[in-house]
């Protein structure tokens, strides 16, 4: 749901679920983005990988890591890829 979306749904809230089910939506929205721009250092390869499979982000940007950051990054790239073919999502997400 977009932004304007989002302001015309809490704009239609009638009854007290209503509000429940925008709260429920905005907490999983949030998640979805935390999960998506992490930025422990800790992940910071699998987020740069799963950017990278989905097209948001070209290993061109990550210029200036070390090979072996950029290995990793691959690697997980490709995991992401054979884990989509069998139709399994990484991270229950």
């Amino acid at each position: 749901m977009s932004s304007r979306g989002q302001r015309t749904w809490s704009g239609n809230i009638e009854q007290p679920t209503d509000l429940w089910d925008l709260e429920h939506y905005l907490t999983e929205s949030r998640k979805r983005i935390d999960r998506t721009y992490d930025y422990r250092y800790s992940v910071l390869t699998d987020v740069f990988g799963r950017l990278i499979r989905e097209g948001r982000l070209s290993e061109k940007e990550l210029q200036g890591l070390g090979e072996d950051k950029l290995e990793s990054i691959r690697s997980y790239a490709k995991l992401l890829a054979k884990l989509e073919e069998v139709g399994l999502k990484p991270g229950g997400s």
